[in-house]
């Protein structure tokens, strides 16, 4: 199983042994579902999440090393491997919200993909009202490129609401 290592976290694969500690780590964590759709979760659904991960070589599991708790996740979809261009996403769970482990996760992995070739061109699209996440975008190097308008949905009032895309090539680090 391939490992990334920083400071504090060991970045590796999906197993499917990593249901519970996901769920645990992050999976019923309430303020997720403010931006990501499918949060929270039960079990069978973390089971169906990690079972799709597993399969997924571009998807990763986020270990805190001290405790080796599961904090998170990153991933990245890349639909057309020859233009070399992918879109990041990652979950980080309310626990672990600020004390930097996302920013260093993220940094970590847009320096493997970009550096080793692998992309040229990182995308990641963001909600407007989820400020945490775009100030870790802005930090790492990131790019605002442009707002969609009105491409998300507050599941708390039911309005739809502006999502900010970036990005970051090898040219920007």
């Amino acid at each position: 199983m391939m490992k990334i290592e920083t400071e504090r976290l060991y970045i590796r694969h999906f197993v499917n042994e990593d249901a519970s500690i996901c769920f645990e780590g992050w999976g019923t964590d309430e303020h997720l579902g403010d931006f990501i759709m499918g949060y929270p979760m039960n079990m069978d659904q973390m089971n169906s999440f990690v079972n799709a991960m597993v399969k997924n070589t571009n998807a990763w599991v986020i270990v805190e090393k001290e405790s080796g708790a599961c904090i998170g996740y990153i991933s990245f979809d890349i639909p057309y491997q020859e233009l070399r261009i992918g879109e990041i996403g990652y979950v980080i769970g309310e626990k672990w919200h600020g004390k930097g482990y996302g920013t260093e996760a993220v940094k970590k992995m847009i320096s493997e993909y970009l550096s080793k070739d692998r992309l040229y061109l990182i995308e990641a699209k963001c909600n407007i009202d989820n400020k945490p996440s775009l100030n870790l975008l802005e930090k790492v190097g990131f790019i605002k490129d442009g707002v969609l308008r009105k491409r998300r949905i507050d599941k708390n009032t039911g309005e739809y609401r502006d999502l900010v895309v970036y990005s970051i090539t090898t040219n920007d680090k």
